[in-house]
């Protein structure tokens, strides 16, 4: 099953994109910062990151950036 962690602070939002990608049978995880989604980036072993560019404690430029510069190479949109 592909796992994807979908980085998105606005529950609203969150919420929609994890029901519709479940009902489209991938493993999801979501999380609401930047911080946290460097951590579960690394940690995790996800096919897909989607990356909400405004995010509290650390945007999704940086988040990219330093996953990138670590070496994970899993596609991020």
């Amino acid at each position: 099953m592909m796992r994807i962690l979908v980085v998105e602070d606005e529950p609203a939002i969150a919420f929609g994109l994890e029901a519709d990608l479940k009902t489209e049978g991938y493993d999801v995880e979501v999380v609401g910062d930047g911080e946290t989604a460097v951590r579960r980036g690394r940690e995790g072993k996800f096919d897909l990151i989607l990356l909400d560019v405004m995010l509290p404690r650390k945007d999704g430029f940086e988040v990219c950036r330093e996953l990138r510069r670590a070496g994970f190479r899993t596609p991020i949109i």
